[in-house]
């Protein structure tokens, strides 16, 4: 796994700054981490509507438009956003291109009750289940 700083380069994200160690970053997401527009930057790269991303991190059509006037996500939303990104930085590593990650996130799995990828990660448990297929694809453990 990468380190907490690329996945909040991957979801478009600016890092937080000064001299933090790397894997204090997860654990250190402040109210000014993740800017509202990481929501539709990361959507892009997943071939979603930012409304469904939104809702995959808990956020309603209201509460978006107050993010959307403050400029930031929560730490809360944020580390639901970064959970999905973390789970897509390991798809993408697995599948070996975005692209690829994206369109099997996007598509149901038959491992996963025929159900997408992507739908689970809304949950951490669900996000658990999609790490274990994803870690099954890789060693090649596919029945």
């Amino acid at each position: 796994m990468k380190t907490a700083e690329s996945v909040l380069e991957m979801v478009n994200a600016p890092t937080p700054g000064g001299n933090v160690e790397r894997g204090w970053r997860f654990v250190d997401i402040s109210s000014h981490s993740v800017p509202w527009s990481s929501v539709a930057g990361f959507s892009t790269r997943l071939g979603i509507e930012p409304v469904a991303l939104l809702r995959l991190i808990g956020i309603s059509e209201r509460t978006a438009d107050r993010r959307k006037a403050e400029g930031y996500l929560k730490p809360d939303e944020a580390d639901r956003l970064l959970r999905i990104g973390r789970i897509f930085e390991e798809a993408t590593r697995v599948l070996g291109a975005e692209n690829r990650a994206a369109g099997w996130l996007n598509h149901p799995s038959p491992y996963l009750y025929n159900v997408t990828p992507l739908s689970l990660l809304d949950s951490d448990g669900g996000a658990q289940a999609v790490s274990e297929e994803l870690g099954r694809i890789d060693y090649g453990e596919l029945a």
